[in-house]
């Protein structure tokens, strides 16, 4: 109980929010329940769930969830109504998605659809040949056959800025491990911790999201 109520009075600070990997992964080992104020859970950010979506699909290219979630990311002019035709070919087939995708034409997709998912098709396969490679090669990979990066880039914003810095911080994280599927199972553990105790979590932030005087420790 004392412990308790000394987590809700203390913080960790830090100087941008990729920062927040790091604390968080020893956090959930230690079995001390955090919240990211002013931001999101560093396995939560778009950039970074993005990323693993695509890494998932190396290991696993039946996995439908993770395709649909990066099949236009970044974007290749695939719409709902492409993905809808798909799904249609795929139900009436009883095929897969990677499968109805392989039969864009025949599903009824035309125009740039059609083309863009040629080019997604290239990267999974590649990805694919590669899943056996450390996850850190496979996440270089991902990011230079995609053209995530240099997209961002191309925005010149702040925020497109710290998606990269996410992104990086991503990379740093997979060093660690010589497998995907261990990667993953990190990943998993430290994304699927449940905001228990809501009152009684250690604060993380940035510097400049604190007022300064918002904690005794």
């Amino acid at each position: 109980e004392s412990d308790a109520r000394q987590w809700r009075e203390m913080a960790v600070f830090y100087r941008t929010n990729a920062q927040s990997r790091v604390l968080e992964e020893s956090f959930m080992q230690s079995g001390v329940p955090y919240k990211v104020i002013g931001g999101t859970r560093f396995y939560d950010r778009r950039e970074v769930k993005d990323a693993l979506a695509y890494i998932r699909c190396a290991a696993n290219p039946l996995d439908e969830v993770s395709l649909k979630r990066v099949l236009n990311v970044p974007k290749r002019g695939i719409g709902d109504t492409s993905i809808r035709k798909l799904d249609a070919f795929a139900f009436a087939r009883g095929t897969g998605f990677v499968e109805s995708m392989r039969q864009a034409k025949d599903a009824g997709v035309s125009g740039p659809a059609v083309k863009g998912i040629a080019a997604f098709l290239e990267v999974i396969d590649s990805l694919v040949d590669c899943q056996d490679e450390p996850p850190a090669e496979v996440i270089r990979q991902i990011l230079e056959a995609t053209g995530y990066i240099k997209e961002l880039e191309a925005e010149e914003t702040i925020e497109a800025a710290g998606r990269i810095e996410n992104l990086q911080e991503l990379l740093g994280a997979a060093q660690e491990y010589a497998r995907i599927d261990e990667f993953l199972e990190q990943v998993a553990l430290v994304a699927d911790t449940d905001d228990i105790d809501a009152d009684n979590r250690v604060m993380l932030m940035t510097m400049h999201a604190a007022k300064g005087l918002e904690f005794p420790v």
